[in-house]
């Protein structure tokens, strides 16, 4: 029946099976064994999915002077 139940990457557009749960306890992990798929990485993607910005530009307010 684990078939049935089995958990997907909630990475966006990823469709591999999460990996499975630590054989010692403790709930499954939501992501895939791809070492990107993570939940910064998965949050970055939503919001370029959005059209938001990233961020990572050239934003003028985390230049450093001197």
């Amino acid at each position: 029946m684990s078939e049935a139940a089995t958990k997907i990457c909630i990475y966006p557009g990823c469709e591999r099976p999460a990996v499975p749960a630590h054989a010692l306890g403790g709930p499954q992990p939501s992501f895939c064994d791809l070492e990107e798929h993570n939940a910064l990485t998965a949050h970055q993607e939503r919001q370029r999915r959005a059209g938001a910005p990233s961020g990572q530009g050239a934003d003028p307010s985390s230049e450093q002077g001197g």
